[in-house]
């Protein structure tokens, strides 16, 4: 072996950890979406860095980083926003709104009252996935 694969062998055995994975709602078909990125950048790590993708192609996509989330409680909901194109998705106890119209993100309150569920982003059968609302929100808990 030369001494620059031998010097890559320990940066590859660092890099094996890494996990990245994505999932998307699709809400009309693969150009209006909200796609969910989770990556888990070295094996030693003990959250995710989550992203959220915004998609409403032709006309706008944007990528907006929400909190890093634990291992063990990286699920995000989607719930209906109320007006055509909004959502609002929780993590945790954070809420966010995103609006398909523009790619537009935000931080926002909690609701009065938690609005009508669509789905949750999830790892199921060990892939990330988004799944459906009817039991989404049980599910999630």
């Amino acid at each position: 072996m030369t001494r620059l694969t031998l010097l890559m062998l320990p940066l590859a055995a660092l890099l094996a950890g890494c996990d990245i994975e994505n999932a998307a709602f699709m809400i009309e078909n693969k150009d209006h979406a909200l796609t969910l990125n989770r990556e888990k950048p070295y094996f030693w790590s003990g959250e995710y860095k989550l992203a959220i993708i915004v998609s409403r192609m032709p006309t706008c996509q944007r990528r907006y980083v929400m909190k890093p989330a634990r291992l063990t409680a990286a699920n995000v909901s989607v719930f209906d926003g109320g007006e055509p194109n909004r959502y609002l998705l929780r993590q945790g106890s954070r809420w966010y709104a995103v609006n398909t119209t523009d790619c537009a993100f935000a931080v926002v309150e909690k609701p009065a009252a938690v609005p009508e569920a669509i789905g949750v982003f999830r790892r199921k059968d060990d892939v990330l996935t988004f799944v459906k609302s009817t039991t989404a929100e049980a599910e999630q808990r």
